[in-house]
């Protein structure tokens, strides 16, 4: 009525559009591909939630509340169907949004100071040290198997990821300041620094692929394969193995923290710098203490009280 413009309020999508643009620019350098992707699968489930209970695909910042948040989770764990902590990463994607907004000055309060995430305990398979031995040993027909069991096995012995496993070139392999052959590199999740030694069965894989076609033409060190069918592969050799327990990538990586590595008396901040973590918090998630090195420490407590006199009555 006085003739002055009124500015339209900020809504979700701007904000959204504003940080993912920005992820998109820095793919390579502060993030990856698949971060973008799971923003952008978090805002596919948010729209269908807006539109489901708002009628509308957006909505306006200053409408986002406490009430909100704990909704939309409760949407995505039962109406949209994920567990427990896919979607509490997701509510997570949405409070990185919201923080975003309200340090650009959209926004005024923090709908988020309240939220607590919580997540459930997920049992992380790995395999012990005779099931390694047994599976580095088994012999298989089929060509394509014996190369993912490969893959598998350097990284249970390296910790790498597969993504880090088959982009590994020979650049990346180093000499130490101990004379031995160490990795070098980059991790894709997240470009953290990565430094390992290579063990002796990491080197043998090594040594027996340097004239796989694709390591001969294109200076990799390992032979590659889809993850898609990597994991597939996997599947076999687990059934062939007659074993219950589910074998992925993931699983390789938590036996090398747990069998390979912390078993054996690898410090548990050695093990997180080796797997490229940030936080102790994360290498404790992947690390599981086992019998076998509980039965270890427990020796010389064992011994100490071996012969230990009690003075016993009779129980009649």
């Amino acid at each position: 009525m006085q003739g002055e413009e009124i500015e339209p309020p900020k809504m979700l999508s701007d904000v959204w559009t504003y940080h993912t643009d920005q992820i998109a620019g820095l793919i390579g350098k502060d993030y990856t591909p698949g971060t973008l992707a799971k923003y952008k699968t978090a805002y596919k489930a948010l729209k269908k939630y807006l539109i489901l209970k708002r009628k509308n695909d957006d909505l306006a910042l200053k409408e986002i509340d406490y009430r909100f948040v704990r909704d939309f989770e409760y949407y995505l764990k039962t109406d949209y169907g994920l567990k427990i902590n896919t979607a509490v990463q997701m509510v997570k994607k949405l409070r990185t949004i919201i923080k975003i907004a309200y340090e650009i000055g959209w926004i005024n309060r923090d709908p988020f100071i309240a939220y607590r995430a919580r997540h459930e305990e997920v049992h992380r398979e790995y395999l012990t040290s005779a099931e390694l031995d047994l599976l580095a040993t088994r012999r298989f027909k089929r060509k394509l198997l014996i190369v993912v069991r490969d893959l598998f096995l350097f990284s249970c012995y390296t910790g790498l990821s597969y993504a880090d496993t088959v982009k590994l070139k020979r650049s990346d392999i180093l000499k130490g300041e101990d004379g031995g052959l160490w990795i070098q590199t980059y991790r894709m999740k997240n470009n953290n620094r990565v430094r390992v030694p290579l063990l002796s069965p990491a080197l043998r894989l090594i040594a027996h692929y340097k004239d796989y076609p694709r390591v001969l033409d294109e200076d990799f060190v390992l032979p590659k394969i889809s993850n898609q069918k990597a994991n597939a592969y996997l599947k076999d050799i687990t059934a062939l193995m007659g074993w219950t327990k589910r074998l992925t990538f993931h699983c390789a990586r938590h036996t090398f923290a747990t069998t390979v590595t912390l078993t054996n008396g690898v410090p548990i901040e050695t093990v997180g710098q080796m797997l490229g973590h940030k936080s102790i918090g994360t290498t404790q998630l992947y690390a599981r203490i086992t019998d076998t090195k509980v039965s270890r420490d427990m020796r010389p407590l064992k011994k100490k009280y071996k012969g230990q006199e009690l003075s016993l009555v009779p129980n009649h």
